[in-house]
């Protein structure tokens, strides 16, 4: 239940206040200061306007960073983007199973070698006592 009258509209306008504010001092835009400045707590900001306080905390890195801001939703370049890095993680998800691989034929591998250095050493293996 709610317990404030804050609109969509108004906590944008505080977004773009707040935005301002930190620009001019030179410091981030805070989640706090938002809800100081609109006269709510920060709870109320997450739980009813989640997707305000997140564009809020975008822009400000955005702005920090020295990156543009997006102008639209998806472009040319997000979708290039999202296939190459689904490339790689299709590449790095077959290396990963090629790794496992090797990995489990050099244990066999050593277990082998190991008994066998053993049988030619005469070295008793106590490990195989305790097994037992």
């Amino acid at each position: 239940m709610r317990k404030h009258r804050l609109t969509e509209a108004a906590v944008a306008q505080g977004v773009q206040a707040v935005l301002a504010e930190a620009e001019g001092a030179q410091r981030a835009a805070t989640v706090s200061a938002l809800a100081q400045h609109l006269g709510v707590s920060r709870q109320t900001l997450y739980r009813d306007f989640g997707e305000q306080t997140a564009a809020l905390l975008t822009r400000d890195a955005e702005r920090r960073s020295g990156i543009p801001a997006p102008r639209g939703r998806t472009t040319d370049t997000d979708g290039q983007t999202i296939a190459r890095l689904r490339r790689e993680k299709d590449e790095l998800t077959r290396h990963l199973h090629i790794y496992e691989d090797h990995i489990r034929r050099l244990t066999l591998a050593n277990a082998r070698l190991t008994d066998e250095l053993a049988k030619l050493t005469g070295v008793a293996d106590l490990s195989a006592r305790r097994r037992d």
